[in-house]
């Protein structure tokens, strides 16, 4: 996959993923984490515009790398304590998506979970937008989310979803243990089946004249939330 911007070329880089070519925009400096091993792949080119999305803030640098891929539900199976994941339903936004993945990765939520029919897929937007946190947050991809959260519980998961019709804050109830966090779409939010498969539907303590806050945002304030709890 393509890859652009620094944090996210570096974090794949630094993380040992297969490097296949380097693209460096004609006059910027070759970051200092590039050494000898990666000067063959180097390619200096006059227009980055030509190779990533338009309008891309690429920050001088694209990398075409070996794709991650996707990690197995079943490998949550063995979950330790205290361990967070998340699941979006419909979030379909790359910049939203990789927000999350960034947020994830900052709280050390272990996983995010997908759908394969109507989410949005991990591509170079994402990438960027996550800033690198890809590299250390597992996305995992099912054909089924309610399939899923009932396969979490059979884990040991607690399953908390968000609503601004929640029935108790955020803060007010407890969240160590195994969590799994569901955030839907903007406008649309959370589906009827995975609301109904939820065990408890919580809300942020946000104003009652404004309650909205953009997905990616609700995402960085809970996972704060559980991580304060658990540690």
């Amino acid at each position: 996959m393509l890859i652009y911007g620094l944090h996210a070329c570096e974090n794949a880089a630094k993380s040992g993923r297969r490097i296949f070519q380097i693209f460096i925009s004609k006059g910027k400096l070759i970051p200092d984490w590039i050494s000898d091993k990666y000067e063959r792949y180097i390619n200096i080119v006059d227009d980055l515009s030509e190779i990533i999305p338009q309008n891309a803030v690429h920050q001088g640098i694209a990398m075409e790398v070996e794709y991650k891929g996707n990690c197995d539900i079943t490998t949550l199976k063995y979950a330790e304590q205290d361990c967070i994941v998340a699941i979006l339903d419909g979030v379909t936004d790359p910049h939203n998506f990789g927000a999350i993945i960034r947020s994830a990765a900052g709280f050390g939520v272990t996983a995010v979970i997908i759908s394969s029919k109507t989410s949005c897929k991990v591509n170079s937007t994402v990438a960027k937008a996550a800033s690198g946190g890809l590299e250390f947050v597992s996305i995992i991809e099912v054909t089924n989310l309610t399939q899923a959260i009932k396969k979490l519980k059979e884990y040991g998961f607690w399953i908390v979803a968000f609503s601004e019709r929640g029935e108790k804050q955020l803060s007010e109830i407890d969240l160590t243990g195994k969590i799994c966090l569901i955030f839907g779409a903007e406008g649309k939010g959370i589906r009827r089946l995975q609301m109904e498969n939820a065990d408890l539907v919580v809300k942020l303590p946000t104003c009652e004249n404004f309650p909205t806050l953009n997905v990616s945002a609700s995402a960085a304030v809970a996972f704060y939330e559980c991580v304060r709890q658990q540690r």
